[in-house]
């Protein structure tokens, strides 16, 4: 049987979360957000999906200053990824975000 102390973990274990990574492509680099489900463990599990793209939010583009709301890449040029920052997924922090 599951000890409170370990049902805790499991469940902290299985929150949703969003990563700040830094993505680079033969064409270019990414910096933004990417929501890891509580499906998933890792980022790794969500880059290694079958879905082929990788949905990112606030999303700057070569350095720029201008953010994109949102973008899609290709995981077929992905040439690298660097986690910047995790962080949950909880509501009020997304709302103190913006």
């Amino acid at each position: 049987m599951a000890t409170p102390e370990r049902v805790g973990l499991a469940s902290y274990n299985a929150r949703a979360k969003w990563v700040r990574v830094r993505i680079e492509t033969e064409d270019g680099v990414y910096v933004g957000q990417v929501f890891v489900p509580e499906t998933k463990k890792r980022l790794s599990d969500v880059l290694c999906d079958d879905r082929p793209f990788l949905n990112m939010t606030e999303v700057s583009i070569n350095d720029s200053q201008m953010i994109e709301p949102f973008v899609a890449l290709n995981k077929r040029y992905v040439k690298a990824v660097r986690v910047l920052q995790e962080g949950s997924a909880d509501i009020v922090a997304m709302r103190q975000r913006n």
